[in-house]
């Protein structure tokens, strides 16, 4: 439960750097960017999946970089549940998801090493 709650808050810093190198995405608070990381994982968790097996020719014919427009789409859902958070666009959202997905895993790898 401890692990869940801090990848959580790690994935909510990595939003927030994001909000500030990639233009578009705005995040007013870190109480906005956690609630984005929790509605993140609930629909990621629950639609990437399924999203991924039902366009499984274009994942295939794109050598898997469709997936990062999966992800992009489930990014811009997110948008429309979180009030504090605000992504102006689909390249914003690409830009954000591969961000955040590539700071995310500094971060963890860094407080695994520390801690």
């Amino acid at each position: 439960m401890i692990s869940l709650l801090v990848s959580f808050l790690l994935y909510a810093l990595a939003f927030m750097l994001t909000a500030r190198i990639v233009p578009g995405i705005e995040v007013r608070s870190y109480r906005s960017a956690v609630g984005f990381a929790i509605v993140f994982a609930i629909l990621d968790g629950l639609l990437f999946k399924v999203l991924a097996v039902v366009t499984m020719p274009l994942v295939v014919l794109s050598l898997g970089l469709f997936l990062l427009v999966i992800r992009a789409g489930l990014f811009l859902l997110t948008d429309k549940f979180i009030d504090g958070v605000k992504i102006d666009g689909f390249l914003s959202a690409l830009l954000g998801s591969v961000v955040t997905g590539v700071l995310n895993s500094g971060i963890t790898w860094l407080v695994h090493k520390i801690f």
